[in-house]
């Protein structure tokens, strides 16, 4: 749940301010405001793959899941940038952003919901890592090389 000092209106302030300023020269974002919108993105995220999962027929798992999260960076723009431009400066984003990796391996088949080692998060940064290279038909091959 997002806190009384993080609302909505706070975390979209701070979309706003970096929507005009380049990735690199963005204002400071504290801790608080970085897991709110995280938080924000891995909802979306969510109710994206859900959708995407469940209309996939016959495409790979990891095709439409690939398809869902490059969509959803192509609407949030400013979102997804801000996201990556802290991703290795704040350790708590960090973490957070594990449970992203986790859902992506997940909703793509190639890890078991019940698995709760790092295998999860490592193959999910890997497919996140590929889908962001524009990379198209990804097998469950490829993200395990990664």
């Amino acid at each position: 749940m997002i806190s009384a000092t993080t609302g909505y209106a706070e975390l979209n302030a701070v979309l706003d301010q970096a929507r005009d300023q380049p990735a690199n020269e963005l204002t400071a974002v504290d801790t608080a405001q970085l897991l709110g919108l995280q938080r924000r993105w891995t909802a979306a995220l969510c109710a994206r793959l859900d959708q995407a999962i469940e209309f996939a027929a016959g495409e790979p798992l990891t095709d439409a899941v690939a398809a869902a999260w490059r969509k959803l960076a192509e609407e949030h723009p400013t979102l997804r940038a801000v996201l990556d431009s802290y991703e290795h400066r704040n350790p708590a984003l960090a973490e957070a952003m594990a449970y992203e990796f986790r859902i992506l391996a997940m909703g793509a088949g190639l890890v078991e919901p019940y698995d709760r080692s790092e295998q999860p998060v490592r193959i999910g940064r890997g497919l996140r890592e590929l889908i962001r290279s524009g990379r198209t038909a990804l097998t469950a091959e490829l993200v395990e090389v990664s």
